[in-house]
């Protein structure tokens, strides 16, 4: 007799090993996933009422103590229960009082997203589906970014060729900067970023055929970048910095790249702190989404980055990634920017940042398996083979389903 676990990712796989039949496979193979979903901001009366119905369909809830005295106004609640029990919940809190209706639909989105993890992005000429990762290759005309810093700045036939090597290395997206947002560094004037970035992408574009993203938090340098044929801004102050951004990016329909950051470059590593890492990235992004629609930007042109070392610590930028899947609950492609930052530097030995290939294809890697679909890097190259390896791997089973 030989007992073992199956990995959770196989279980259909293993059904059909044993001879199970389609029909029953369907109807088992919601049970074998277990998801926990946490609630937050509800009152004692829907947490109890959530209580009692997680028990009366099989799962489980956590509650506060203080919910069974009713103490608190507003509480948060973790449930427990596999997709089929939480598609009775859902049925169950239909005929509900307390507004648990919409608790009900927001938990089974909430956890399609999380199954289905977002595969497309749409730009304002087209929608591009995400065939299993994105690269976006990194290209500063700045004369003191923190790792690759003077590289490019002042030579515009330079940057072209180095832009130009990225897309056939695999890259899908060429993302160009005229700012350092290194930490300590103090912004430049827009005059100044214009007449690094402008020529570059016009030169560009010329050039290649994958998109361009515009690195900035300017309207003036974003409404010119997209005239010049740029498809994406990607904005560090995610809206915070330039009341006129939010204009120009809904006019031009193009997609937008919203950063998580504490603080601003000058500031934001002087003593981060947070309660709950996660918890309020996510509140950060659910206000900014929202901002951002108010305004007049489409929710399926935002793409969200955690922003890895913008104001956090190192054991922030651990957690961040750790539980990098959380943050598709918004239902928007994750992009992943690691490369050669000053984490992984601190797990090793404090290495500089030209030494720490290794540790950024390492986290590409994890960040993957994790939910990043879109890789900001230096290293184009070896981060497309790794990823596309971790890749092969993980999508195996499928692949061998589907007789691919």
């Amino acid at each position: 007799m030989n007992v073992r676990v199956i990995s959770p990712s196989t279980i259909k796989q293993e059904f059909q090993r044993i001879d199970v039949h389609p029909e029953g496979i369907r109807l088992m193979e919601p049970k074998t996933r277990l998801y926990c979903v946490k609630v937050s901001g509800i009152n004692v009366k829907q947490a109890n009422v959530l209580k009692q119905e997680a028990l009366a369909i099989g799962g489980d809830a956590a509650i506060p103590y203080s919910v069974l005295n009713l103490e608190n106004k507003q509480v948060d609640v973790i449930l427990m229960a596999t997709i089929k029990q939480y598609k009775k919940l859902a049925e169950k809190l239909k005929k509900q009082f307390f507004n648990l209706q919409e608790v009900g639909k927001n938990i089974i989105k909430t956890i399609e997203h999380f199954e289905n993890i977002p595969s497309t992005i749409s730009t304002s000429k087209k929608t591009i589906r995400i065939n299993d990762f994105m690269i976006m290759g990194i290209l500063n005309i700045t004369p003191d970014s923190f790792s690759d810093g003077g590289k490019y700045y002042g030579d515009v036939s330079l940057a072209v060729d180095r832009a130009v090597e990225m897309e056939q290395q695999g890259a899908s997206i060429i993302d160009i900067g005229g700012e350092s947002s290194r930490p300590k560094s103090h912004g430049i004037d827009e005059n100044e970023e214009i007449k690094r970035v402008i020529p570059v992408i016009k030169a560009v574009r010329k050039k290649i055929r994958c998109l361009i993203s515009c690195d900035t938090s300017r309207a003036r340098v974003a409404e010119m970048a997209l005239e010049e044929g740029a498809d994406i801004i990607n904005d560090v102050y995610a809206l915070r910095r330039d009341k006129k951004l939010c204009r120009i990016v809904a006019e031009k329909k193009c997609t937008l790249v919203l950063m998580h950051m504490k603080g601003t470059p000058d500031t934001m590593q002087e003593n981060p702190y947070y309660e709950d890492v996660v918890g309020e990235i996510c509140e950060f992004f659910r206000e900014r989404i929202d901002f951002a629609m108010e305004n007049g930007i489409e929710k399926q042109k935002i793409i969200l980055d955690p922003g890895i070392g913008f104001g956090k610590r190192l054991i922030d930028n651990l957690e961040i990634i750790h539980r990098l899947r959380e943050f598709t609950c918004f239902g928007l492609p994750l992009l992943l920017g690691t490369s050669r930052k000053s984490f992984i530097g601190k797990l090793s030995n404090d290495i500089p940042p030209e030494q720490r290939l290794p540790g950024t294809i390492a986290s590409c890697v994890f960040g993957y398996l994790a939910g990043a679909r879109i890789f900001r890097v230096h290293d184009v190259k070896e981060v497309v083979q790794a990823l596309r390896v971790v890749s092969g791997i993980e999508n195996y089973g499928k692949n061998k389903n589907s007789g691919t």
